[in-house]
C-alpha cells in the first residue's frame, strides 16, 4: 500500500544491454515481473510508470575495469541472444542467480529493507492499535471491492476479512475494522493504514483515503462494486434462530422459510431485515436452502461454526475428490479411493463406572476439558470473545513456483485468524446393561477443535470399580457365601439382596464341603444386546468355624464321631 505491497520494484534503468532486476521470491508470486529483450528495456510501460520510485538493486558493482566490463557486456550480449527466442522472464528465488561461472548472491535483509518485507524497518507499525470490530456506521462497507492505488481490487469482508491479492492476505493476515470515523485495514507485513471515506455509501464515486502510519505513505481507494458472496452470510440470520439451536429447531425454521419463499407462493422481491435493498424471492430461497444444508449436517455444521463456509467448500471437495488407488492399478484394480476430508485425531478417556451401573444400566456424566473455537470472534476482543485467545497454527497448502513452469504444492504453517478457548465440557456415557469394562462409547465430534477442521471423536473406555460382594467374569457373577460348622452339617437355607433389589435365596441340603460352589442359573449379568439373557451365579462357601470347644462340646462331637 502506497505502493502495492511485495509487487515488482521497477524502474528504468539499464545495467549493460540487459535491464537485469532483482525481484524478492514473493513478488515472483504476483507477476511475471522483468521482460528481459535484446535491448534490455522494460517493455511493459504501465509497470515502468507505477513504480518508479523503487530502485532496483544492481548485480554488478561498480568500479570495474574496462576490459571486466567488456568479458561482462559480452556474456550479457550472449544470454541476451539466447533468451531473444522466448522474451524470457529472470525470476530471482532466494535472492540468488548464478550466471555462467559468476554467482550473486543478495542478503535476504536487503530486500527486506528496499522493498518492505518481513523484516524491514519501514513496515512495523508500532503505538497505535485498530479496534477489534466495526463499527455500525460503516456497515455499508461490509462486501464491497474496492481499487486500491490504481493498482489491483481489493475486498472488505463482511466478517472483517480484508482480501488482497498478496502473500499475506491470501494466508489470512489481513482485516480490516472501524470506529465512527475511521476505517482500519491491518495489512500483514506492510502493516497498519488508518483511512476515511469522503462520502458513508457504497456508490459510484465514494473513494477511501489515508496513510500508512507506519512511514505516513499515502493510499487510497475507489469504490468498484458490492456484492455479497455467500461466504459473507450468517447462516444462523438466514433461518433466524440461535447458533446454539438444536437440529430440531434448524430443521423447522427451514420449513417455515421455505414455504414463505417458495416460487409458487413468492415473486418478485421482498424486503429483509437487516438489508438495505429488497431481495428477490428466488435469492432468498436459494440462501434459505443453502443455510438448511449446512446447518442441517452436523459435520458440515462444525467446519462452518469453526472456519466459516470456506472450510465447508473445502471439506466437500476433499470428500469428492477421490482419486484411483495406486496399489490397485498396479496390481490389476481399478477401485476409487474416497477422501474423507480435514478431521482431527480422536481423543481417549477412561470412565470408572460402578458394577451396579453395568447390571442396571444408567447414564453417567464425564467431564473433559477441550478446545473449541471461538465462534465470530476472529478480530474481538468483547463481550463472549474476552475469554478467547490465538489458535493454534494452521498448516495448509500453498504453491510455490520452483523455477518458471515448474510449480509444487507444499506445506506452510501459518498463523490462525481465528480464535479459540479451553472450556470444560459434560459428556453423558450411555452405560446399557450388560456392557463389561473396556467397551468403549463413542461421542462423534466430540474432540478438540481447530479451524476449518472436523474434530476427531472422544471415545470413553468404561473401568469398573471393585464391587464388595461380587467379582464379574465374562457374564458371570462370583461371591463368597460364609456358613457355620453347623449349617454345612445340617444344611442352611441364606438369602441376599440383588442389584436389582430382588431377595435371591441359596439354599443346601446336603453336607457342604469346603470350597464348593453352587450355580445359580440366571442370576448373573444381563447379556449386552439380550437383556432378557442372563448369566449364571457362582456362589462359593467358606466355613466359620469355631474358635474354640467346651468339655461338654468336646465330650459330644467325639460321641457323634466316635464311628
Amino acid at each position: 500500500p502506497g505502493h502495492p505491497p511485495n509487487a515488482c520494484p521497477f524502474v528504468e534503468r539499464r545495467w549493460w544491454s540487459l535491464g537485469w532486476c532483482a525481484v524478492s521470491s514473493s513478488a515472483r508470486r504476483e507477476e511475471s515481473c522483468l521482460a528481459v529483450s535484446s535491448e534490455g528495456v522494460l517493455e511493459d510501460e504501465e509497470r515502468r510508470r507505477r513504480v518508479r520510485s523503487r530502485a532496483c538493486v544492481p548485480l554488478v558493482a561498480r568500479g570495474r575495469s574496462d576490459k571486466s566490463v567488456a568479458r561482462r557486456r559480452r556474456s550479457a550480449r550472449a544470454v541476451s541472444w539466447m533468451v531473444r527466442p522466448l522474451q524470457a522472464v529472470v525470476l530471482l528465488d532466494a535472492a540468488r542467480w548464478v550466471w555462467g561461472q559468476f554467482q550473486f548472491e543478495i542478503p535476504q535483509s536487503m530486500f527486506e529493507q528496499l522493498h518492505g518485507m518481513p523484516g524491514g524497518q519501514q513496515r512495523r507499525s508500532r503505538g497505535e492499535r485498530a479496534p477489534s470490530g466495526i463499527d455500525e456506521a460503516f456497515g455499508w462497507l461490509k462486501a464491497t471491492e474496492w481499487n486500491w492505488n490504481s493498482w489491483r481490487n481489493v475486498r472488505f469482508g463482511a466478517d472483517g476479512r480484508f482480501e488482497a491479492p498478496t502473500p499475506d492476505c491470501e494466508r489470512g493476515q489481513c482485516r480490516w475494522s472501524a470506529d465512527a470515523k475511521t476505517i482500519y485495514v491491518q495489512w500483514g507485513d506492510a502493516g497498519l493504514h488508518r483511512m476515511r471515506a469522503n462520502k458513508m455509501e457504497a456508490a459510484e464515486g465514494t473513494v477511501l483515503s489515508g496513510k500508512r502510519t507506519a512511514d505516513g505513505e499515502r493510499c487510497t481507494a475507489t469504490f468498484v462494486s458490492k456484492d455479497e458472496r455467500d461466504e459473507d452470510l450468517d447462516l444462523y440470520e438466514v433461518l433466524g434462530v440461535d447458533d446454539e439451536a438444536d437440529g430440531k429447531d434448524i430443521k423447522k425454521a427451514y420449513r417455515k422459510l421455505s414455504l414463505k419463499y417458495h416460487p409458487d407462493k413468492c415473486r418478485g422481491e421482498v424486503e429483509v431485515e437487516g438489508e438495505e435493498k429488497a431481495i428477490s424471492c428466488e435469492k432468498m430461497m436459494n440462501r434459505v436452502n443453502l443455510a438448511y444444508e449446512v446447518l442441517g449436517d452436523e459435520e458440515n455444521r462444525i467446519l462452518y461454526d469453526t472456519g466459516g463456509l470456506e472450510s465447508v467448500k473445502e471439506g466437500a471437495d476433499d470428500d469428492g475428490g477421490g482419486g484411483m488407488d495406486p496399489f490397485s492399478m498396479l496390481f490389476g484394480g481399478g477401485r476409487q479411493q474416497r477422501g474423507k476430508g480435514k478431521r482431527g485425531p480422536d481423543a481417549r478417556v477412561e470412565l470408572t463406572v460402578t458394577l451396579d451401573d453395568m447390571y442396571l444400566g444408567n447414564e453417567v456424566e464425564a467431564k473433559i476439558s477441550r478446545r473449541v473455537v471461538c465462534r465470530k470472534c476472529s478480530g474481538r476482543t468483547d463481550g463472549k470473545c474476552a475469554s478467547c485467545g490465538r489458535c493454534p497454527n494452521e498448516v495448509r497448502l500453498v504453491q510455490r513456483e520452483m523455477r518458471p513452469g515448474m510449480i509444487v504444492q507444499q506445506q506452510e504453517e501459518v498463523a490462525s485468524k481465528e480464535k479459540c478457548k479451553n472450556e470444560e465440557t459434560t459428556l453423558k456415557a450411555n452405560v446399557e446393561r450388560g456392557m463389561d469394562a473396556g467397551a468403549e462409547i463413542r461421542f462423534p465430534r466430540m474432540s478438540e477443535q481447530l479451524p476449518g477442521q472436523i474434530p476427531g471423536d472422544v471415545i470413553v473406555t468404561l473401568r469398573q470399580k471393585p464391587h464388595p460382594r461380587f467379582t464379574r467374569k465374562g457374564n458371570d457373577l462370583h461371591m463368597d457365601m460364609v456358613v457355620t460348622l453347623k449349617e454345612a452339617l445340617l444344611g442352611f437355607s441364606k438369602t441376599f439382596d440383588h442389584f436389582d433389589g430382588r431377595k435371591v435365596v441359596v439354599a443346601q441340603s446336603k453336607i457342604t464341603k469346603p470350597g464348593e460352589v453352587k450355580r445359580i442359573k440366571d442370576e448373573g449379568m444381563p447379556i449386552k444386546d439380550v437383556p432378557s439373557e442372563r448369566g449364571d451365579l457362582f456362589v462359593k462357601f467358606q466355613f466359620k468355624m469355631p474358635t474354640e470347644l467346651s468339655a461338654d462340646q468336646k465330650l459330644l462331637v467325639d460321641q457323634l464321631f466316635l464311628a
